[in-house]
């Protein structure tokens, strides 16, 4: 039988114990012990263990490794009092990051650094250096100095090995890669079980399970599995081929090749690569043919896939090349899909459904999902050695489903799980332990809500909220109310779970805040995660032709449109239409859905949801109804309500929570607004990273608001006047004084120009 080796981690951690990392697999690949020895023998167990009961898993990823440090400045970010802006650190921390490089399986070069779990290729020695800084660097931007202390790599690394034999009669086929016949079955899918990413049971599903297992050997018929995304389709499709591996188990002739009869793929996989005509038609018959010859069973990620890639219709596509062999049993083959994508596939081609016996997975109810999660913790602290304080499921289980309500369970809540259970698996074993703070914190750097806005038990004053956003939005306190009234309504919980968290129309004349009071929302409530920018915008007079409808779902290759596919990465964002009134009339029969229950369907059936965001309209409908402009308070103020409702027709008009109005800006306005600029200056990274604060004379400060004004075009005059008397001749100043440290500029109007001098 051969022996692997496989490369191991080791630091003494601040206890004065060792600590040890499987170099490649962070899934339960770390121990601790006294001494290196038993860190090592910790592990040398897990392989074995894993080499008798889940074989495929024990692939050595990681060939030739050499052990590397490398030197990376980083700069951590504080939050300053209101906690939703970040200032850059005045110092850089210099980290020696402990790097493994090697070769993977098909010999490229491969470098890991486990303490991060980043892992990458690369092709120039000399790179190595610089790609190791940018991968670091970019997966500990934004972090505050609390953050990056979790993340400070060990000292004194050295690099150790352990190695595995194999156990007689286990299913291990390490040649199979190797294999000339087989290349064709790696090409187009990867084997189900032996697959090295994470996996659990299908708790709650044993039902599905057995009869998908039942349809799988005994009707040996073609499946599919009809759920809402993240209700554990694929999770029981690995459970099921778990149990038809076992049953092949005692007979000798198949135990070979019981391992490897699920194969996982796609239709892109499929064409992959793929030029010429007829090409990849070729490649489907050889992996048709191969997949048979071991009486495999081909697992389609996605049904709705195969019908829409291969030709630019449903008839030219990978599903209907595949359609004649499965009729045929020729190919054996079960797949997923939501009710919505098989709705979409009984448009595009009902032949294909036909072929298929459907297994309904339903949602799981609260009691259900909340013991799933209960099972995927024990199981996640049983493998990891650490526990999970009570209560801190449940307050999983209540997050997700109050603030993600388009997540179906257990996926999305248990990978979260997971995710914590090994955030705790990196700490010492009496740390170990996952509590209410861990989720808390976890759950606001994916989603960018703030804790405030998470625990029930921290009051939020309405006042509180108003006088933040007051802050930043000067002169509109009506409108700066209504959207205080949105924020508290998602604090209380009040807010509708079937439609978006607000939909807003902002009117109001140009240049008085309207898409100000949009940021500042999206800061609020949204900015608080690693990814600051939650405010996605788009400038509807683009969508005023014939066509637009199509052009704002759509992007050019048929997919969903960029900000739609934004959404799904994120939800929890401010989704801005601005200048919505110069959008043409078959724009707002789109948005209907989206507005009412916050949900878009494409026409492949793929549904968006946005009930996790907040919908903002922008408008200068009725603005110069009476002349208003910009500026001017005493003007009599535009019925901006009575203008919406004659442009909008009642079915869009009645979907709007609120039509906010803005007020023209007095001229008294100016001054503070031209204050707030300037404060803000110092947030620059090119003043704040250097210790450099600003102060400023009454005469420049006069001049901004002289300039600045324009009764025809609001606050907007004061940006280009704060660039050309402020922001120029400070860079300017700044590129002249590079090495100036920790002083205050002070800015001044001389002869005309602009006057700094640091003090």
């Amino acid at each position: 039988m051969a022996t692997h080796v496989f490369p191991v981690l080791l630091w003494r951690d601040a206890s004065g114990g060792v600590t040890g990392l499987l170099v490649g697999d962070y899934r339960n690949a770390s121990a601790c012990g006294a001494t290196p020895q038993e860190v090592l023998r910790q592990l040398s167990e897990a392989l074995a263990w894993r080499a008798e009961h889940e074989s495929w898993s024990i692939d050595p990823e990681l060939l030739e490794p050499q052990l590397r440090e490398v030197k990376v400045e980083v700069r951590a970010q504080y939050k300053d009092e209101t906690g939703h802006r970040l200032i850059p650190s005045p110092e850089t921390v210099t980290l020696r990051v402990p790097c493994v490089t090697g070769k993977a399986e098909n010999g490229l070069p491969v470098c890991e650094v486990p303490v991060l779990e980043l892992r990458f290729h690369f092709h120039n020695e000399a790179q190595l250096k610089e790609l190791v800084r940018h991968y670091v660097k970019d997966h500990l931007t934004g972090m505050t100095p609390a953050d990056l202390a979790l993340k400070l790599p060990p000292r004194n690394a050295w690099l150790e090995q352990v190695s595995v034999r194999e156990v007689a009669g286990s299913t291990r086929q390490t040649p199979m890669r190797e294999r000339e016949d087989m290349q064709v079955l790696f090409t187009v899918a990867d084997p189900l079980l032996h697959d090295r990413g994470p996996s659990s049971a299908a708790y709650g599903r044993d039902a599905q399970v057995m009869t998908v297992l039942r349809k799988l050997t005994t009707e040996r018929v073609h499946v599919l599995l009809v759920g809402e995304p993240g209700c554990g389709k694929s999770t029981i499709i690995t459970d099921a081929a778990r149990r038809m591996a076992r049953l092949t188990a005692d007979d000798e002739s198949d135990n070979s090749m019981r391992t490897w009869r699920c194969w996982r793929g796609s239709g892109a996989r499929m064409i992959a690569g793929m030029k010429y005509l007829g090409q990849w038609e070729e490649r489907c018959e050889e992996f048709i043919q191969k997949l048979s010859e071991i009486e495999g069973v081909f697992c389609a990620e996605n049904l709705l896939e195969l019908l829409r890639v291969g030709g630019a219709e449903a008839n030219d596509s990978v599903g209907a090349f595949l359609l004649p062999f499965l009729q045929r049993r020729e190919l054996h083959m079960i797949a997923e899909a939501s009710p919505a994508e098989v709705d979409a596939c009984r448009r595009l081609m009902p032949g294909l459904l036909d072929v298929f016996q459907i297994v309904h997975v339903p949602a799981f109810g609260d009691n259900e999902a909340r013991n799933v999660l209960e099972r995927v913790a024990h199981a996640c602290a049983t493998s990891g050695r650490l526990e999970f304080a009570p209560g801190s499921v449940t307050l999983v289980h209540r997050l997700f489903r109050r603030f993600q309500p388009c997540a179906a369970f257990p996926g999305p809540a248990s990978a979260f799980i997971r995710k914590l259970a090994e955030r705790a698996g990196r700490q010492t074993l009496d740390s170990r332990r996952v509590d209410a703070d861990d989720v808390l914190a976890l759950f606001v750097q994916q989603t960018g809500l703030p804790e405030l806005l998470l625990r029930d038990e921290w009051p939020l004053p309405f006042d509180e909220v108003r006088e933040s956003l007051a802050a930043q939005i000067i002169g509109q306190p009506a409108a700066v109310e209504a959207a205080a009234r949105v924020i508290t309504g998602i604090k209380a919980g009040m807010t509708d779970p079937g439609r978006p968290q607000g939909v807003m129309l902002f009117c109001g004349p140009t240049g008085v805040g309207k898409t100000a009071l949009a940021r500042a929302m999206s800061e609020f409530c949204f900015g608080s995660g690693t990814e600051k920018e939650r405010l996605v915008r788009l400038d509807m007079s683009e969508y005023g032709s014939w066509g637009a409808a199509h052009r704002l779902l759509h992007a050019p290759d048929g997919d969903a449109a960029a900000w739609i596919q934004k959404l799904r990465r994120q939800p929890f964002s401010v989704l801005l239409f601005d200048e919505i009134e110069k959008a043409a009339a078959e724009v707002y029969d789109a948005l209907l859905g989206l507005l009412d229950e916050g949900r878009l369907t494409d026409r492949f059936g793929r549904v968006t949801d946005f009930r996790s965001a907040i919908i903002v309209m922008t408008s200068n409908l009725g603005a110069t109804s009476r002349g208003a402009m910009g500026f001017g308070a005493d003007q009599v103020p535009p019925a901006f309500e009575t203008a919406v409702k004659k442009f909008f027709r009642p079915e869009f008009f009645n979907r709007l929570d609120a039509v906010v109005t803005f007020d023209s800006l007095a001229q008294t306005h100016v001054r503070d607004i031209a204050l707030k600029e300037l404060h803000d200056l110092n947030q620059r990274e090119g003043l704040a990273a250097s210790g450099l604060t600003l102060s400023w004379s009454e005469e420049l400060l006069a001049t901004l608001v002289r300039d600045g004004y324009d009764h025809r075009f609001g606050a907007r005059p004061l940006q280009r006047a704060l660039e050309r008397l402020v922001v120029t001749p400070l860079a300017k100043w700044r590129l002249e004084n590079a090495a100036q440290r920790d002083a205050t500029l002070s800015i001044s109007l001389e002869d005309g120009g602009t006057r700094i001098q640091a003090a």
